[in-house]
């Protein structure tokens, strides 16, 4: 069961968009009390045709930072190859003092293949993408809590490194990892103070009674997680129409609805609302809904309007 105040949050795909279309979707996403926006981690729109827009995350991370007041803000989620460790600690740490406190860190293994092969990047074997996110996250959360850091490890190194300013939150941002192989839960356990996933209720719950399973052996208390996961959303007055929604939004991603139905959350205001309860049953408290251009508005107002209220006073 849930033990802590629910989140709502929403990614806002950065691509096959204008930016003039992308900050009307991140101001609409404040106007309407979500808690959390996030951006994505790409070269290139990750499905579908490769030749459309796609905005540099840690820029659009920093302008989403400078152009909101209250709602936290992130990167669902960085990928550990795009950046050295100091590099993207610098740029957080810069992020964080433009949104006054509000960045949420966020880091997994990256599994977008075709970009990196692109541009000519390496992209190594889920093992040591792995052996990889270890690493930076030691080195990163090192350089925002110590005055210096020397660290040598297989893939990455720095010699008595400063990093100042430090993060405005103390000891620094809440890191979140996403993904839901068993190196990633271990890293969870080891590393993060969130944890984010894609799929059904039960599926959420297996991953995080494994980090639970992790946390036991590191002895931490699995409370200290947050859980939360990634799912489409699709509510509308009339199941039939929410049911349209999602069939045109599967459509402009060259996807059909039963290729991903379990990864939606889709209906009226009240079966979203069971739905939402079922990911909260399993001790999932933050759910961060995709949204891609042409990031309408009415789903989201209806969720933020009739479903939302009703898991504010939760945990």
């Amino acid at each position: 069961m849930a033990t802590r105040p629910v989140r709502f949050g929403i990614q806002l795909q950065a691509q096959r968009t204008t930016w003039q279309e992308f900050v009307r979707a991140l101001h609409m996403v404040e106007e309407l009390g979500f808690d959390t926006v996030y951006t994505f981690d790409h070269l290139l729109p990750y499905d579908g045709p490769d030749d459309g827009p796609a905005f540099e995350t840690m820029t659009t991370l920093a302008a989403m930072a400078a152009m909101t007041e209250r709602i936290r803000v992130g990167s669902l989620c960085n990928g550990v190859l795009y950046r050295d460790p100091a590099t993207l600690a610098k740029a957080a740490v810069t992020i964080d003092h433009l949104s006054g406190g509000r960045l949420e860190f966020t880091l997994g293994p990256a599994w977008a293949e075709r970009e990196f092969r692109a541009y000519g990047l390496p992209f190594p074997s889920a093992g040591e993408r792995l052996r990889r996110l270890d690493e930076a996250l030691g080195i990163i959360r090192s350089l925002w809590t110590q005055k210096r850091t020397t660290f040598e490890g297989r893939y990455y190194s720095v010699v008595e490194a400063p990093c100042e300013p430090k993060p405005v939150q103390a000891p620094y941002p809440p890191i979140m990892i996403g993904g839901g192989r068993p190196g990633t839960l271990r890293l969870t356990a080891k590393h993060a103070d969130s944890w984010n996933g894609i799929g059904s209720p039960d599926f959420c719950a297996e991953r995080i009674e494994a980090i639970r399973g992790f946390c036991a052996e590191l002895a931490r208390d699995p409370a200290e997680i947050e859980y939360s996961v990634h799912p489409q959303l699709a509510v509308a007055a009339t199941s039939t129409e929410a049911e349209e929604l999602a069939l045109r939004v599967a459509a402009s991603h060259g996807k059909t609805l039963e290729q991903d139905r379990a990864l939606w959350l889709l209906g009226t205001p009240d079966e979203v609302a069971d739905q939402v309860q079922a990911y909260l049953d399993v001790g999932i408290t933050h759910l961060i809904f995709a949204l891609g251009p042409p990031f309408e508005r009415g789903s989201l107002e209806l969720f933020a309007r009739e479903v939302a209220p009703r898991f504010r006073s939760s945990g």
